[in-house]
């Protein structure tokens, strides 16, 4: 009796004990938050209309709208997810963990919950709500998505007020050479923009080592550029109505208008 008493105790013991191998590590925060950085700024206090910053105005205005619509939109989790890098999550069985943690963000104190569920041997899911903590019933369901245990893929859903998805981001990288793309796809239904997408890729071995191709409804443009000078390109047959590459100068000669070597 006593022996099966113990072996009955073991035995649940054994199955809420945490599978350490199968805990999912959170991939980076560039799989889900797209870079505009290189494109941040006009060139040096110009008018946006001065002919000889034309290419890099163009390309910056281009790039805009998707900087707005995400960085802007989704600051609190984008900012909730950095600060879920610096905790350890909680294993609650059922191979679900938890990553559970207040921060602030403007004047607020926020209560985030991030939870990691193992779908397979080689993917697990991610789901993060955050509220005030004040109002912690007020919970908001920011973002879910899909990630591949060895990071080399991953897909997300951004959503707003919890229940209408706005961005689908899809990201890919490979960790031999280091290339790598995001995707974001406006997919918000009813939107003028539904279908319009932004994909960001880098590729190191490359002079123009960033790239960025935006298709909105009415044109696909594309973008180059070096990540250390932000030398680059852009091409757009309706807006310059033709199919070459319009160049632009470093950072420190002012993004100014030059011939395409």
């Amino acid at each position: 009796m006593i022996f099966m008493f113990l072996a009955i105790v073991f035995a649940g013991t054994s199955c809420d004990r945490e599978p350490v191998d199968e805990r999912p590590e959170l991939p980076p925060v560039e799989s889900l938050v797209m870079d505009f950085s290189g494109f941040s700024q006009q060139p040096g206090g110009q008018k946006s209309t001065a002919a000889t910053y034309e290419n890099f105005l163009h390309a910056y205005f281009s790039v805009l709208f998707w900087n707005a619509a995400t960085t802007v939109t989704f600051a609190l989790p984008v900012a909730a997810y950095g600060y879920a890098h610096q905790q350890d999550p909680v294993y609650l069985g059922d191979h679900t963990w938890e990553w559970s943690f207040e921060f602030s963000w403007g004047d607020q104190q926020y209560r985030a919950i991030l939870t990691g569920i193992r779908l397979g041997n080689e993917e697990f899911s991610m789901e993060m709500v955050i509220a005030p903590v004040t109002s912690p019933e007020a919970g908001v369901m920011w973002f879910d998505g899909v990630v591949r245990y060895d990071h080399t893929q991953a897909t997300w859903n951004l959503y707003r007020e919890g229940s209408v998805k706005v961005i689908q981001a899809d990201w890919n990288k490979d960790f031999v050479t280091e290339a790598a793309d995001l995707t974001y796809t406006y997919v918000e239904e009813g939107h003028e923009q539904q279908g319009s997408y932004i994909m960001l890729e880098y590729s190191p071995e490359e002079f123009f080592d960033a790239a960025y191709t935006i298709s909105l409804a009415d044109r696909i443009t594309m973008i180059e550029w070096n990540t250390e000078t932000i030398e680059g390109r852009v091409m757009d047959p309706v807006r310059f109505q033709d199919s070459e590459w319009h160049c632009w100068a470093p950072s420190d000669a002012g993004f100014a208008d030059r011939v395409c070597e």
